[in-house]
């Protein structure tokens, strides 16, 4: 079962900076950190009308290994997808292919701490994100992929 929720600007933004004076005050990144720097990558889009789902995917992956998501996308509505790490020094790679291997974004932003990539699926079906994280260290990497849809 899917929930979605409607997060307020000043909601989000609330949740964000709490999310970071917590994570400065740990001395190690979690999953759940990585899920709040996702959300910080969501603002923008909410400011937008985009509609943030509750349910995200998370974990933990080595250092440049590439991971993927096979997701279900509707013909009409348009996509954003939020990949968030709390780790320092990581540089993110997201892309969003269709049933062909054929990549679809919109446009695609990155940051220190985050990335996200927007879609207009041009059919209806099952749509493929693929994602990694490289560091310069070879410790675990914790990331969070969050998505909404308007």
């Amino acid at each position: 079962m899917h929930f979605s929720t409607r997060l307020t600007r000043q909601g989000l933004a609330l949740f964000a900076a709490a999310v970071l004076v917590f994570s400065t005050t740990l001395s190690h990144a979690t999953v759940d950190d990585a899920h709040g720097f996702a959300m910080e990558a969501a603002m923008p889009f909410v400011e937008q009308g985009f509609i943030v789902r509750e349910d995200y995917w998370n974990g933990e992956v080595k250092s440049a290994q590439k991971l993927m998501i096979k997701h279900q996308m509707f013909k009409g509505n348009e996509y954003a997808f939020w990949l968030g790490s709390a780790n320092e020094g990581v540089k993110f790679q997201l892309k969003v292919y269709d049933d062909k291997g054929k990549e679809i974004s919109i446009d695609s932003k990155s940051s220190s701490m985050f990335a996200s990539i927007r879609v207009n699926p041009p059919k209806t079906g099952t749509y493929t994100i693929v994602f990694s994280l490289t560091s310069k260290t070879d410790v675990g990497l914790y990331w969070a992929l969050a998505y909404g849809y308007r």
